[in-house]
């Protein structure tokens, strides 16, 4: 039994699954926005509204940074393989930056519009652009990860954009992916959640709206993130356990161990600091624990992947 994973497969995962963390907090902010917004109406308080302005500045802000890096990932990529952009990844990997771009340009506009077209139809369609848009991103991220990982890939060498995109969707009903995509779900809304109460630390100092608005704030983020993450575990066990069969049907032989525990036992630990920051009268006094489930959520991520990653380095279906 491997009680450490491989080397490469860690330096590749942990990355990829903090990247695709953030891929899933900007995904699920904009719906965090919109549900902020419609208690700001039905609660008529200001609270709830302020948090979905700073909310809707954190996902345009991550959506930008997240552009970058896959552009500079693509750009790697390419340099690595130059024949990429040459067959059917073209479309694929073109893809996710721009629906990210999209996602982001969504996310800005909504923001920049707070003051003329905020409580209209215009506004919450363009707040729900905005995850959409993280959702198709996400979906494609994923998708094209599987493709890419898999011998054989199913892409067409020549064939339309839409066949290509269709290819790539296309998996089995068995596939791995289909509940990877479910759990991804749940994690969108804990991952919001979870960056923007960082997020709220950092402009404790730049919006000051006053003790009673943040630790409203921080005790509704803090709800998101761990009802998000508890509604992904039971997913995730599933999707560890197909890994699990896949690679070892009498599973005698697991994974590797760590990151197998590590995507687990890193979830539960950042619910509990989320249920101390809800339970707390004083929740801005608990910023390294704020911080540090963060930072848990992501190595789970990072964990996940990793497993997946050898699962797929076995060549198991998925």
């Amino acid at each position: 039994m491997i009680l450490f994973p491989d080397a490469a497969v860690w330096s590749l995962a942990l990355p990829g699954g903090i990247l695709a963390c953030l891929l899933l907090a900007v995904t699920g902010l904009p719906f965090l926005c919109l549900s902020a917004q419609r208690l700001a109406v039905t609660q008529r308080s200001s609270f709830p509204d302020k948090l979905a302005r700073q909310g809707a500045l954190l996902s345009a802000l991550t959506a930008a940074v997240l552009v970058a890096v896959s552009g500079a990932v693509m750009v790697r990529m390419v340099q690595m393989q130059p024949d990429l952009m040459e067959g059917p990844f073209r479309v694929p990997l073109l893809s996710v930056p721009t629906l990210l771009a999209g996602s982001g340009a969504c996310a800005a506009l909504y923001l920049l519009g707070w003051k003329h077209i905020k409580g209209s139809a215009m506004h919450r369609f363009v707040g729900l652009a905005a995850g959409i848009g993280g959702i198709e991103a996400t979906a494609s991220g994923f998708s094209l990860a599987r493709a890419l990982l898999l011998p054989g890939h199913p892409l067409p060498s020549s064939a339309s954009a839409m066949d290509t995109m269709r290819a790539l969707i296309s998996a089995p009903v068995d596939s791995l992916l289909w509940p990877v995509l479910g759990q991804s779900v749940f994690v969108a809304a804990g991952a919001a959640g979870a960056l923007c109460l960082a997020w709220l630390l950092t402009r404790r100092a730049k919006d000051d709206f006053g003790r009673d608005y943040y630790n409203y704030a921080l005790g509704v983020c803090a709800r998101w993130a761990l009802g998000g993450t508890l509604c992904a575990l039971p997913v995730g066990v599933y999707v560890l356990y197909r890994a699990a069969t896949l690679t070892s049907p009498d599973l005698t032989a697991l994974p590797p161990l760590l990151p197998l525990a590590g995507t687990l036992v890193l979830p539960l630990a950042a619910c509990g600091l989320w249920g101390t920051v809800i339970r707390s009268a004083t929740p801005l006094r608990h910023k390294v624990g704020i911080v540090s489930a963060l930072v848990l959520l992501m190595v789970a991520c990072g964990c996940e992947a990793s497993t997946l990653a050898y699962v797929v380095r076995l060549h198991a279906p998925m």
